[in-house]
């Protein structure tokens, strides 16, 4: 009898025993499997960015940052050493290849006029940045990932945008950097040959095939950077209202003459200067520019950010180093 009862309390202590171990173990593995669902749900730290569509929360440090862009976007990323994981660029326009050997590597998705949101998805990205006018994709942008739209007033001043970006992604000791460098470059070109320049006037026309637009010096990058080096513009520009006048006319070509005339070609279509039916009128032949053989073809359309305003820099010494130019008939760059 005695046995038997030793034998029952030495079974219900190893009984005890054992399921001491197993809740000990189930709780090591519960509070492990816990831990690890914890660490994988822990949301990512955010940032509230305003952008042209209002406030977007996005993360604090982006990884993966597509650019719904293949010029000024695109090149404010790569000067701030972020290269993102897919880009849209203008695959019809002039100058979108200058970018290309940075990114040779990086998928393309799509065009900037239609990005294709399968592509972007299989991306996977945290940050999309695009511009305002592609506010037709911008629900399902956002659906994807927190998407920035940026203003219009801050595209136009590549300085602007490139802030505006590097503050998001933290970069902005850096924007400041490639800003004074910039400064230093147009402080220098005033210096060699801002005496030259003094009393020359420019004009710059934006060519759609033969149609011919003219933006204010504030609204576009090349503007800007003729701006900062003491170019001056002719009167035209002063008068432009909202900063933009479309389809001028060949009537109207005088008033837009100046001692130095830059075309902006935009398409690759028209990349044949000669081709343009405006050259072959008699009026053109009378601008003070062409007689002075001073007309130039570039490609400035897609130059934006600051990788584009020095290549813009560039151009300049080049064609205001000689006066001499060689023919009004320069094909584009």
């Amino acid at each position: 009898m005695k046995t038997s009862t030793t034998q029952k309390i030495l079974f219900l202590l190893l009984l005890t025993a054992l399921t001491v171990v197993t809740l000990t173990a189930c709780n090591s593995l519960w509070l492990k499997r816990s831990q690890r669902l914890t660490a994988v749900q822990s949301p990512v730290n955010t940032q509230i960015v305003s952008s042209a569509f209002g406030q977007v929360e996005v993360p604090l440090h982006p990884q993966r940052v597509v650019a719904l862009d293949g010029s000024g976007i695109l090149g404010s990323l790569l000067a701030l050493g972020i290269k993102p994981v897919g880009y849209a660029p203008c695959r019809d326009c002039i100058g979108e290849d200058a970018l290309s050997e940075l990114v040779a590597d990086v998928p393309v998705i799509g065009d900037i006029g239609q990005p294709s949101l399968e592509k972007i998805l299989s991306l996977k990205p945290d940050l999309i940045l695009a511009h305002k006018w592609q506010s037709q994709s911008y629900p399902l942008l956002s659906s994807i990932a927190p998407t920035v739209a940026i203003n219009p007033s801050d595209e136009a001043d590549f300085k602007k945008e490139l802030k505006f970006l590097a503050q998001i992604l933290h970069r902005s000791e850096q924007a400041e950097e490639i800003i004074a460098k910039y400064n230093d470059r147009i402080q220098k070109f005033r210096e060699e040959l801002g005496a030259n320049l003094e009393n020359k006037t420019v004009s710059i026309l934006h060519l759609y095939g033969s149609r011919m637009t003219a933006y204010g010096p504030s609204a576009t990058t090349y503007g800007q950077v003729m701006n900062d080096a003491g170019l001056q513009f002719i009167q035209a520009y002063k008068d432009l209202k909202n900063g933009y006048l479309d389809n001028i006319s060949s009537e109207t070509l005088p008033e837009w003459d100046a001692d130095f005339l830059f075309l902006v070609i935009v398409y690759k279509e028209h990349k044949d200067l000669m081709s343009l039916q405006f050259l072959e009128q008699p009026i053109w032949s009378t601008l003070k520019a062409v007689q002075n053989k001073q007309v130039y073809a570039v490609d400035w359309a897609s130059a934006g950010g600051p990788i584009g305003a020095n290549r813009i820099i560039d151009d300049l010494y080049q064609y205001f180093a000689d006066t001499s130019v060689q023919d009004s008939k320069t094909k584009p760059r």
